[in-house]
C-alpha cells in the first residue's frame, strides 16, 4: 500500500516534477514506449508518455488492489484515517484516468468536493472496490 501510494504521487506530480529536472519514470518502461528521460526537462506530453502513464497508473492500483484489505484489519481511528488515505490515492488516479493520463500538464489534485466522496468511499470501504480495471 505504502509503495502505491508513493508511485501515485510521482505520476500526480509529472507537471511539477519533469520541468525540475526530476524523473521517477522508469526508465526500462519509457524506453519500450519510445521515450528519452535522460534529460527529463525534455519530456513533454505525447500520445507515448500518455500510454506510459497509462501503464504505470495500472501498476499503482494493482498494488493498492493487494494491499486494499490491510485498513479493514486495523482498529479504530488509525483504520478509518487509513481507509481515507488509501481512497484519496484511488481517487487521484482515477482523476489522472479522467484526464487521458495527461499528469504531464496538468496536476491532477483532492479538492474540497472530493470529500463527501472520500468520505461515503471510507464508510462503505470494500477490498474488492480497488479493482486496477475499474480506472479504465
Amino acid at each position: 500500500m505504502c509503495s502505491s501510494l508513493q508511485l501515485i504521487n510521482f505520476w500526480q506530480d509529472l507537471s511539477v516534477d519533469l520541468p525540475r529536472g526530476r524523473s521517477y519514470l522508469p526508465r526500462a518502461d519509457a524506453v519500450r514506449h519510445g521515450i528519452d528521460v535522460s534529460d527529463p526537462r525534455a519530456v513533454v506530453d505525447t500520445p507515448a508518455l500518455r500510454a506510459l502513464v497509462r501503464d504505470l497508473v495500472a501498476w499503482a492500483a494493482s498494488l493498492m488492489a493487494q494491499g486494499a484489505p490491510l485498513p479493514l484489519r486495523v482498529p479504530g481511528r488509525a483504520g478509518w484515517e487509513l481507509r481515507l488515505v488509501v481512497h484519496g490515492g484511488w481517487r487521484i488516479l482515477e482523476k489522472i484516468a479522467r484526464m487521458n493520463h495527461a499528469s504531464r500538464l496538468q496536476r491532477p489534485a483532492l479538492k474540497a468536493s472530493d470529500l463527501p466522496l472520500l468520505a461515503w468511499r471510507g464508510w462503505h470501504y470494500r477490498a474488492a472496490w480497488f479493482a486496477p480495471e475499474r480506472l479504465s
